[in-house]
């Protein structure tokens, strides 16, 4: 399949507002409790963005790997994508009011 890249964000969009949100919440509560898990076993506070910003890292690092034996691996780009968006989703939440 020949992709134009918009398929890829629109397969994110369905994933972090469809399936994903209904098994794990909205974004900003499941990466609340992974920011406090961290913090459990590391010692070390995050924000709910820099949860979702080190699993951006972790798929970026996947690509990279990937990208250097040639090949592009799209489920990370996916998932990338839509930890993109659920810190837009997180962002807005925090927003709401304003």
């Amino acid at each position: 399949m020949t992709s134009s890249g918009a398929d890829a964000l629109l397969e994110a969009y369905a994933l972090i507002t469809g399936p994903r949100q209904t098994a794990y919440s909205h974004p900003a509560d499941d990466y609340a409790r992974t920011a406090a898990i961290f913090k459990a076993i590391t010692g070390i506070e995050l924000t709910t963005q820099q949860a979702i910003l080190f699993m951006v890292a972790v798929k970026l690092s996947r690509l990279a790997h990937n990208l250097n034996q040639g090949n592009l691996h799209r489920d990370s780009l996916v998932d990338a994508a839509g930890y993109l968006g659920c810190m837009a989703m997180v962002d807005k939440r925090a927003h709401a009011d304003d």
